[in-house]
């Protein structure tokens, strides 16, 4: 009879030890935790979420060559002409890596993505949206976006250019640099619709050799810096 009742007892404190430690259970998704945009009062500012320590850069993030990265020209290189006197005066003239045939498909593949449903199949600015009643786009094809330089596209590709939104975001550094390449054969076939493909290097390009992979880099590459 002691026995059962010891056994009977020491069942007791476990089990009343199991209702005590499983009260006591945090689920993960009940943590305390500061959720995107939301406001706190535990900082100063108000603010959950921080900002990056002054003078510090992201991995990945340190973006020496302004040309690749802005499509700006570099304190050394940049033109004495004020942008009254030539609205393209800080814009690149040349791409900053060899373009390949490699880099124009990419491109050619990334503009039917993203650009052809304003800008059309030839750079008419005639693509589906516009005869669907959006503002019509800009045509590549016209004179003044003929001689712009390619510093422009990359420009109003990056940070978005009249009723185009910006395309940072959706579109990596190098694909917008391959987008341009395949814009300026565009304009060359448009220029001369009668030209063999290859017949004349994309305006602005340094050749590079079609078939050596490290003449252009991978358009999915992010380590330049």
């Amino acid at each position: 009879m002691w026995k059962c009742s010891n056994r009977f007892r020491v069942l007791l404190l476990i089990t009343g030890l199991c209702v005590v430690g499983t009260a006591c259970r945090r689920d993960m998704q009940d943590q305390p935790k500061m959720k995107p945009y939301r406001g706190t009062t535990f900082f100063n500012d108000g603010l959950s979420a921080r900002q990056p320590i002054a003078g510090t850069v992201p991995r990945g993030f340190l973006r020496t060559d302004t040309e690749f990265y802005t499509g700006k020209k570099s304190a050394s290189s940049a033109s004495p002409q004020s942008t009254a006197e030539n609205p393209f005066a800080d814009d690149v003239d040349a791409f900053p890596f060899p373009i390949t045939d490699k880099t124009v498909e990419r491109g050619r593949e990334r503009y039917d993505i993203f650009c052809v449903v304003c800008h059309g199949m030839t750079g008419n600015g005639d693509g589906m949206i516009v005869r669907r009643g959006f503002r019509r786009a800009a045509s590549f094809n016209d004179d003044r976006l003929r001689q712009a330089p390619v510093g422009h596209y990359f420009d109003a590709i990056t940070n978005g250019w009249g009723a185009m939104p910006s395309y940072a975001a959706q579109i990596p550094v190098q694909d917008r640099w391959a987008i341009i390449a395949y814009i300026r054969a565009l304009q060359l076939s448009q220029q001369n619709p009668n030209a063999q493909p290859g017949a004349s290097p994309v305006p602005g390009a340094t050749p590079g050799p079609a078939a050596s992979p490290a003449a252009s880099p991978s358009p999915s590459a992010g380590g330049h810096d």
